[in-house]
């Protein structure tokens, strides 16, 4: 059987580290052209040297120039602006699992190389919209999701070949569903880090605590299945059995359900999706035994309410609200803003940048990059 040739960008991340677990246990499925981190060289490494790979990137202004850091046998890529470079001809799949919109670039390089990419960054099709997949349809690339909520309606949709009415995706509410109202104002980095589900990075921990992980991920399905906003919903799901449903017209749904782990939607990629068995044990909902739903509170997670203003303004809209919010959730994990300030002054800004700038309908790179721009030499945290 012929091996599967991997390149994964962001190896050392938690996407990065299922998508090893997945390799280890099927060793003769695959073989990894390449790995690249932002700064975890030494994690790096030593993954390079597990699964005998040749390639490694990193993207660290600390590490630069320290080639000591480097084993000779390596071939090494010390920018982003190189890790394209990594892939070759032979290569199957590509894992992007780079955070944020530094990886933007990169993205749209890697779309125009008619590979399959397995995707974890909803901050680029978020900033990208349409483009982003009108791109890959040209060059025959298809972009598959790893987000469990998203993957769940892919394949829910793939193998349930229906008109459907709208899309439910599940939030478990993160650490503090249940904390008084009056006590956010206190709450500390630590706290917004512990999410009671996922082991997950800084930033998407405190996206998920704020709950503007979910509003992004709604926007995310609007342009991964070409929905309007009213057909996205969401609601709170503390189990995180129930990763998403499709709802049709005759008021029939259809849920795809799991144990939380990210193997699930990664497996799916290589594998058939309802035949992979070296994930999880089967579901055991007697053991389960309750399964909660729940309204989002919008005095509690104001992101939501704020995501669906961004996503009826389209245009540069989306891409601004996700872009202001990376920075202002740098400016709360280096104590610069208390937590509750991160979605208020997101609206602050947000009015602020577009009673100066013009909202364009179809942005392209260059639009999405003039406006970042401007907010950096522009944002206001009070």
């Amino acid at each position: 059987m012929k091996k599967i040739n991997l390149v994964i960008f962001g190896a050392t991340g938690s996407i990065g580290q299922s998508t090893l677990a997945i390799v280890k246990k099927n060793p003769k499925l695959f073989n990894i052209e390449g790995v690249t981190c932002n700064s975890n060289i030494k994690k790096l490494i030593k993954i390079a040297k597990e699964f005998n790979i040749k390639k490694v990137g990193f993207n660290s202004q600390k590490i630069k120039n320290k080639s000591e850091k480097i084993s000779s046998r390596l071939k090494a890529y010390d920018n982003i602006k190189q890790f394209q470079e990594i892939i070759t001809p032979k290569t199957d799949f590509i894992i992007f699992a780079i955070s944020g919109l530094e990886g933007m670039n990169l993205l749209l390089q890697i779309v125009c190389l008619g590979k399959k990419i397995g995707i974890a960054n909803k901050e680029c099709i978020i900033s990208l919209g349409k483009n982003l997949f009108n791109l890959a349809n040209k060059y025959n690339t298809e972009i598959i999701p790893l987000d469990s909520e998203h993957n769940a309606i892919y394949h829910l949709s793939k193998y349930n070949n229906y008109t459907f009415n709208s899309v439910t995706i599940t939030a478990t509410g993160g650490p503090f569903r249940s904390l008084k109202l009056s006590k956010f104002k206190d709450i500390t980095i630590k706290d917004a880090l512990k999410h009671p589900v996922w082991k997950m990075g800084k930033k998407i921990s405190i996206d998920s605590a704020t709950m503007m992980n979910k509003a992004l991920e709604l926007i995310e399905a609007t342009s991964f299945f070409d929905l309007s906003p009213e057909k996205v919903n969401a609601i709170i799901h503390p189990q995180a059995i129930v990763h998403a449903m499709i709802n049709y017209n005759n008021g029939s749904t259809t849920a795809l359900l799991s144990q939380p782990s990210m193997q699930i939607p990664i497996a799916s990629l290589f594998f058939e999706f309802e035949t992979y068995s070296k994930v999880n044990k089967v579901l055991d909902l007697k053991k389960i035994k309750n399964l909660e739903f729940y309204d989002i509170d919008n005095k509690r997670f104001p992101a939501i309410k704020l995501g669906y203003e961004v996503m009826n303004e389209g245009g540069l809209f989306p891409n601004t609200f996700n872009y202001i919010n990376e920075l202002l959730v740098n400016k709360f994990l280096n104590g610069s803003i208390k937590f509750t300030d991160i979605i208020s002054l997101n609206r602050i800004n947000l009015d602020k940048t577009f009673n100066k700038n013009s909202n364009i309908a179809n942005p392209n790179i260059n639009d999405i990059n003039n406006i970042n721009c401007w907010i950096d030499k522009n944002l206001f945290i009070g």
